[in-house]
């Protein structure tokens, strides 16, 4: 049996990167030198030959000698080389590989954004909650076309990141190409320290836990330990795992969460490779059990590697039930060499399977539970890039300094149902609403009723979410965007059902 604790990285396609919250996970499968492997034919030397007559015509001829470097011409032809096998597979210059294990503490500098390959198009999988890419209205599924008026036409995950990064407050534009909008557009965005919090959770309405995950990072299993503590403590009746938008990270942290749920001695995970050493299992050894605790895990097309390995473990073994949208499919191991002088080699070397046997390379996790997340409308959009909501509670709030009213029957009030209901006053929503509206003819903004209508319930929790903010922080504006999310409520509705039927 293998041991889990082991310390284990899987690399994650979106990389979060440092401007961009580059961070991926990887398998740190090598500390010997590269060099002490090599094992080249006769075959292999003479198909070397024209690398080193060109680097030798190159030395002896090019015309502008100052830009011949030969580390540079090497590290060129070894991206090459390794850019001819898959998107995962990378050669990493001293600082790439350096940046690379720095970016696995959580803290770093940029833009907030994570980013993959897609369709050979450099992608965004998600914005990070608070970060210039989120305060900036970016989504994900935007594809970035410039950097800097820089075309991003082949470029690679690495060099997205080295353009991108850069010094605190220093500014970086990204052109956009949004799915149904025609043209192309710029994002300045101004960069900034990014501080991830792979872990957070609340206890919703239900006394239903919620506990989301950002990443699986080196404190996330005791963050993890220490929400599920809280929550339980709260009187927790059951638990959603929030992995949307996870990109991945490190495995023996993904182990740790699974290892609440999958039974000791069950199968997690499994790796096929060329080589019978690249052939491992791993199991639970469920050091931490939760039991009798119905189970939810929400999932989405952001959900990647680490995070579809726990979600295969649940689904597989019937553990839970998984809400959302099927999971990005990226099941590769990229193993981590280094080559002796600060460089590495990120190389794939075998796939990942559930315990069942469902690749998870190229097919993803399909839900329990398909639902879509929500989408607003257009007037929904022209709201939110307009700051209409941040204006508005800033405006609100000066005539209702402690925010919404209750309109609720007082207890010691006497009043019977009948005339209560004749002098009940207009619903929180209703006032809410009749406020907003009219705010927004003050500022001449023209309403779309018939789709303010379709969305008032978001309408009403962006407003709220605002509201919130000024009076009770961040945190407790996430709890209201949280109980109006399609997929959150879906889920709190699967574990009422799973609580009937125990």
């Amino acid at each position: 049996m293998f041991n889990i604790k082991k310390v284990i990285w899987i690399t994650s396609l979106i990389l979060l990167i440092t401007l961009l919250g580059f961070f991926g996970g990887w398998i740190s499968g090598a500390s010997r030198s590269a060099g002490d492997d090599v094992n080249l034919s006769e075959d292999s030397y003479e198909s070397l030959r024209p690398l080193i007559q060109s680097m030798s015509l190159i030395k002896n001829n090019y015309v502008d000698v100052e830009k011949i470097n030969q580390k540079d011409l090497v590290y060129g032809a070894i991206k090459g080389m390794v850019g001819e096998l898959d998107p995962y597979s990378q050669f990493l210059d001293p600082q790439s590989y350096k940046d690379m294990r720095q970016d696995t503490k959580g803290s770093f500098g940029g833009l907030g954004i994570q980013i993959a390959i897609r369709h050979d198009q450099l992608t965004i999988i998600t914005p990070l909650d608070g970060t210039p890419a989120d305060r900036a209205g970016i989504q994900p599924g935007d594809e970035i076309m410039k950097i800097d008026g820089e075309s991003t036409e082949g470029i690679t995950i690495m060099d997205a990141v080295h353009k991108m990064r850069g010094i605190k407050g220093t500014k970086c534009v990204i052109t956009l190409r949004r799915r149904g909008l025609q043209e192309w557009f710029d994002v300045p965005l101004i960069r900034d320290t990014i501080k991830v919090q792979s872990v957070r959770h609340e206890l919703l309405e239900g006394k239903i836990g919620y506990i989301r995950l950002t990443e699986f990072m080196e404190r996330t299993g005791d963050d993890f330990k220490k929400a599920l503590r809280d929550l339980e403590n709260r009187g927790m009746q059951g638990l959603i795992v929030d992995l949307r938008n996870n990109p991945g990270g490190l495995l023996n942290m993904a182990a740790e969460i699974a290892e609440y749920f999958v039974p000791q001695g069950k199968l997690i995970v499994y790796t096929e490779g060329r080589h019978k050493a690249q052939n491992i299992r791993f199991f639970s050894s469920a050091l931490r059990p939760l039991k009798d605790v119905p189970l939810a895990m929400l999932v989405n097309q952001g959900s990647a590697s680490a995070s579809e390995i726990v979600a295969g473990a649940i689904q597989d073994w019937n553990l839970g039930v998984i809400v959302g949208q099927k999971t990005f499919g990226k099941g590769s191991v990229q193993t981590i060499v280094p080559l002796g002088d600060g460089s590495a080699l990120r190389l794939t070397t075998a796939r990942y399977l559930t315990p069942k046997g469902q690749l998870i390379h190229g097919n993803g996790i399909k839900p329990d539970m398909e639902v879509p997340s929500y989408k607003p409308n257009e007037f929904m959009l022209k709201l939110k890039e307009g700051r209409y909501f941040v204006e508005f509670a800033l405006f609100y709030l000066k005539r209702h300094p402690r925010g919404e009213e209750n309109n609720d029957k007082k207890e010691n009030v006497k009043v019977s149902e009948k005339s209560w209901k004749k002098l009940k006053p207009k619903s929180q929503d209703d006032q809410l609403s009749e406020a907003f509206q009219q705010w927004l003819k003050e500022q001449k903004v023209e309403i779309n009723h018939l789709q303010m209508n379709e969305d008032l319930t978001f309408i009403l929790s962006a407003i709220r979410q605002e509201l919130t903010k000024k009076l009770d922080g961040v945190d407790k504006a996430r709890k209201i965007k949280l109980e109006t999310d399609p997929q959150v409520r879906r889920a709190k509705d699967a574990i009422r059902i799973m609580r009937m039927t125990k």
